[in-house]
Formats: structure tokens, sequence, C-alpha cells
């Protein structure tokens, strides 16, 4: 059976055993970048895909936004699982870092 490139695109993070970036995955469809990224988007509606958290404060010294020790990472999105726990494979990253007064 052939499935659509949107269809592709689930079935790579249903089957990917390791993580992908996402210019991996638009060379392995043939598409644009902004292709996939509107792919993607639709199974993010669909709620079946979810953006990752990415690490913006970190959430210890109270700096929100200006932490110099967090710096922004590209998007990454995940699978949803019917568990909606924590995935096994997203680790929570603190800085852990103390502010002198």
């Amino acid at each position: 059976m052939a499935y659509s490139k949107l269809r592709r695109v689930l079935t790579i993070f249903e089957t990917a055993d390791s993580s992908l970036s996402l210019p991996q995955i638009a060379r392995e469809l043939q598409v644009s970048p902004a292709q996939l990224d509107g792919m993607i988007q639709h199974w993010v509606r669909k709620g079946k895909i979810r953006q990752s958290g990415a690490l913006t404060d970190c959430g210890t010294c109270g700096q929100q936004g200006g932490c110099p020790f967090v710096m922004a990472l590209p998007r990454s999105y995940e699978l949803v699982t019917t568990d909606d726990a924590i995935p096994l494979n997203v680790v929570g990253v603190t800085c852990g870092h103390t502010t002198v007064k």
C-alpha cells in the first residue's frame, strides 16, 4: 500500500528508533522544509505529534528569559503516545546554578 507523504511523516515518527532532524526527514520525503513544517503542524493539530518542551528558562534563578546558562534550541517534535506520561526518550534539563546575592 502506498502512503501519502502526509501519512509517511507520521510513520517516520512512529518507527524512528533515534532522533531525526527536520532537514533529514525533508530530504527523505523529497519536500522542502516549509512543506514538511506544514505537514508536521497538521499532525500537531490532530494531536498525533507534539512539540517537545524547549528549555528557555532555567527555573532556578528566577531570571525568566534572561538566564545566561540557557540557550535556545531548535524546535523538536515527538510522537504523542496513548500513555500521556513523559516519554522515555525526553530528558528534562535544568541549569542548576545558584545566584550570589
